[in-house]
């Protein structure tokens, strides 16, 4: 994972390893936070034990199964929440301030006006009782035009029918609710991405539920970061094709999904004296012979393909081969026909006319092995012998 992706972040982010140790943090983290490089970030924790085995096992999933999602985990000190993803096996954490918590007892709501989070009531007849100050600041409305009112006032028809009135209603049932979600503004025409928690308060008397309390923080510039950090994380800034951390994830579930007689194959290509362009005619040039290579390259694949950059000239594809079983003499030949034009191709790179060929090994999946590791290093092995071969004749 580059560590340097948050030298650049806009926000209070951090990245953790296994032990809990910060490998690298924004600036906000360091001038607000006084967070270091080196600190022992559970020892900051309320529940420190907790937080670490969440991180561990959360670092355990397979590599994309959480792609572009967070999860939010109860914070260290008082008034702070982290929200966690796993982009490349290391966990990015990101910070943000709340207020006190909505609920002082079973039975009584403090909707507290200077509060970060948008605060609201809300009855057995889905009109609010109260709002906060920021509730009504956030979708344009005074608390006047919110109070007795129905939500879908503010809501809408969609996003109460689809979502809202299904986890009012486990809420009424005594349940305590919270979900993370893209939500639609219609008042602001806008997307965003919500925290929000529902809790039940009782009514002292009858132990009944008389209302709903309802706590939304607004964490989309959290959610847009973090897709930010994910593509960048994922992608070749060269060509703009998938890295090697995207084939892993690809791999992983691809691996979830293999049905019996499914059959692919591993292809690694590595760019013939790709060196003499750039020692002839400059990195500059090498570059965009590169990025035009990565584009001939990708246009020739099906949409059940896959193609990534694997380092300097290198790059990897898995190719769908449906479900029949195919020879390794099978699966070259039909490569060889495949990508035939591509040996042929001459580049126009600024004054210059470059040609370009390639040496290919390959690998069968899950025939031969179903590693990637494994599948990588057998391709890399034949490709090296079918590079040899071409020098020899």
């Amino acid at each position: 994972m580059n560590t340097d992706l948050l030298n650049y972040v806009n926000f209070p982010a951090l990245i953790i390893n296994e032990q809990g140790t910060v490998v690298s943090r924004s600036k906000h983290i360091k001038h607000k936070y006084h967070i270091n490089e080196g600190d022992d970030f559970f020892a900051l924790c309320d529940s420190k034990v907790s937080l670490s085995e969440f991180i561990i096992n959360f670092s355990n999933m397979p590599l994309g199964s959480n792609d572009k999602c967070l999860t939010h985990f109860s914070f260290i000190k008082k008034n702070i929440e982290v929200y966690v993803s796993i982009i490349s096996k290391q966990p990015i954490l990101f910070l943000i301030e709340y207020s006190a918590e909505l609920l002082q007892d079973s039975s009584v709501v403090d909707l507290v006006d200077h509060s970060n989070n948008l605060l609201s009531l809300v009855d057995k007849n889905y009109h609010y009782l109260s709002v906060n100050e920021q509730y009504s600041h956030k979708w344009g409305l005074q608390k006047a035009d919110i109070i007795n009112q129905h939500v879908t006032t503010v809501l809408g028809e969609e996003a109460f029918n689809k979502v809202v009135k299904k986890e009012l209603d486990l809420c009424f049932s005594g349940k305590i609710r919270t979900y993370t979600d893209w939500f639609y503004s219609e008042n602001k025409k806008q997307m965003l991405f919500l925290k929000v928690a529902y809790q039940p308060v009782f009514d002292s008397d009858s132990d009944q539920v008389k209302s709903v309390a309802v706590t939304v923080t607004d964490i989309t510039d959290i959610q847009v970061l973090n897709e930010k950090l994910t593509e960048q994380a994922f992608h070749d800034s060269l060509t703009t094709l998938d890295n090697r951390y995207a084939l892993m994830a690809y791999f992983d579930k691809l691996s979830a999904t293999l049905t019996r007689n499914d059959c692919y194959s591993l292809v690694m290509i590595d760019l013939d004296d790709f060196k003499r362009v750039n020692d002839s005619y400059g990195h500059n040039i090498g570059d965009e012979l590169l990025k035009a290579f990565a584009v001939n390259l990708k246009n020739t694949l099906r949409a059940e393909d896959f193609c990534c950059r694997w380092g300097g000239d290198e790059f990897v594809l898995l190719l769908a081969q449906g479900n029949t079983v195919q020879t390794l003499a099978t699966a070259k030949e039909n490569i060889n026909q495949r990508f035939h034009q591509l040996q042929e191709k001459i580049y126009h790179v600024g004054k210059h006319k470059l040609s370009l060929k390639f040496s290919f090994g390959l690998a069968l999946f899950p025939q031969q092995s179903k590693g990637l590791e494994k599948l990588i290093s057998m391709a890399d092995s034949k490709m090296y012998l079918d590079k040899k071969l071409q020098k020899t004749n």
